[in-house]
């Protein structure tokens, strides 16, 4: 293993992520870049003890999964309520709670354990515009956190599941963003449901891999 790959302490991995999110149109700040170090130093900590990820050096996390999840933020709006249902390891939730900080972010996780990472990472980053419902996200009407202006979910369930549980738990107008691989357009159009779709997003992770976003919002 490389030197480089051995912490997020190591300066390489933090630097591409300051690199490649600038262009996506964000600037981390040195505050912001402290608790990306500690979310990945966690994850690192903890993936030995969850099946979190299979992503086992700071640069494979950054490239497959924190880079991914910025992805998201050009949906992002100061003061905007989201939820990332089924967060798991925090992706896209965590990376998008430290690089959009004047949002607000609901990580739902069933898991306890899951949930129990989630909240080592909100209190050691201090994320205080995070916070973690355990919680199925199909019990989530009703919750004291609902409705939602934003509803994620990142390659967890079927298109049309996630739609149907985001239609009742987001705002009316609000989207929900479903972030998929390159073949998730057949789920789009075999879905029927109420909401409408808004958008679609392609782009090509560090890897090489191809992802998309769909966007749909509820009328």
């Amino acid at each position: 293993m490389e030197a480089a790959d051995q912490g997020a302490n190591s300066p390489a991995p933090l630097a591409e992520l300051v690199r490649e999110a600038a262009r996506l149109g964000l600037t981390l700040s040195d505050t912001q870049v402290a608790r990306f170090r500690i979310y990945i130093d966690t994850l690192l900590l903890w993936r030995s003890r969850l099946s979190l990820t299979t992503a086992a050096t700071p640069q494979a996390i950054v490239r497959s999964h924190i880079l991914d999840s910025l992805a998201l933020c050009r949906f992002v709006e100061s003061t905007m309520r989201i939820a990332d249902l089924g967060s798991g390891a925090g992706f896209p939730g965590i990376p998008v709670a430290i690089a959009c900080d004047g949002a607000h972010v609901s990580l739902v996780e069933s898991r306890r354990k899951k949930a129990n990472f989630l909240r080592e990472v909100v209190r050691a980053a201090t994320l205080a515009n995070a916070e973690v419902i355990e919680a199925r996200a199909e019990d989530l009407t009703g919750h004291p956190s609902a409705p939602w202006d934003l509803v994620v979910s990142r390659a967890v369930w079927p298109l049309h599941d996630f739609l149907d549980v985001s239609e009742r738990i987001l705002k009316t107008g609000a989207l929900a963003v479903a972030m998929k691989g390159p073949q998730s357009m057949n789920e789009a159009l075999r879905y029927g449901g109420p909401l409408v779709q808004a958008d679609t997003v392609e782009y090509e992770l560090l890897t090489g891999a191809r992802h998309r976003l769909l966007v749909y919002r509820k009328p």
